[in-house]
């Protein structure tokens, strides 16, 4: 195959970007946190040493706002199931991915649903001491569902709502280390120690917003051109 530079289409591209940023709201002072400021702090915490750091994740808003505010930039570093997506994946796939790159940090982006699917492979990493780190994003919804639910059936919230465990408990259970966050200025504190932690398996449950949507997004039936943004986007032309 011939190379070409394709200069014009990433110039569309960096238009489209320009035009339409990801966005996203200050989270309240005294929380739940902003889901993707949680990731965009991770990312931040990590950004000097992003060639040495592989994402996982679970199934759902979570893995979009990953994919978003994770500015990955290696291969391999992303590891996500997509198309339809198998939550639950995102802690067995960290579990993996940290045996196959012992010197690597391996951070598991998960929502409370999906890391509820598979959560007892935390006996598992405290069994062998395999040092996973795993980032709950917890609502207490099923988010994406929800998301749906709120937007296209009037707010009618059936079978969505989680009754979770305390996951810093959940995690001490399992001889594995349980942080927590629920205000931005708590993130802050216990980042660091969540991304240096080397003693074994470690657990930050990150208390966020429940109301949180995922934008931009393409409702069913819609085309490409005709998708649906942040309602407090303002882009750069006004519209």
């Amino acid at each position: 195959l011939e190379y070409h530079d394709r200069i014009e289409w990433f110039e569309q591209i960096k238009a489209w970007q320009t035009r339409f940023p990801f966005h996203y709201e200050s989270s309240p002072k005294n929380g739940p946190m902003r889901p993707q400021h949680v990731i965009h702090r991770l990312y931040q915490e990590v950004a000097d040493r992003s060639e040495d750091v592989v994402i996982t994740t679970g199934v759902g808003c979570h893995q979009m706002w990953a994919a978003q505010f994770y500015r990955w930039r290696h291969p391999r570093t992303m590891i996500t199931s997509g198309g339809a997506g198998t939550m639950g994946f995102g802690l067995p796939a960290a579990i993996g991915a940290q045996l196959g790159a012992p010197h690597k940090i391996i951070v598991d982006i998960d929502g409370d649903a999906s890391f509820m699917m598979t959560m007892t492979e935390l006996a598992t990493a405290a069994e062998y001491n395999i040092p996973v780190k795993v980032l709950i994003m917890n609502n207490e919804f099923q988010g994406m569902v929800r998301q749906w639910q709120d937007l296209f059936y009037d707010e009618r919230h059936s079978h969505t709502k989680m009754v979770n465990p305390d996951f810093v408990k959940l995690a001490e259970a399992m001889h594995v280390k349980g942080l927590r966050a629920s205000t931005d200025a708590e993130l802050d504190q216990v980042m660091p120690e969540f991304i240096n932690y080397n003693d074994g398996p470690v657990v930050l449950d990150a208390r966020v917003l429940s109301t949180e949507h995922v934008y931009p997004m393409v409702a069913a039936g819609c085309a490409l051109d005709n998708m649906t943004h942040h309602p407090n986007l303002r882009t750069v032309d006004g519209q």
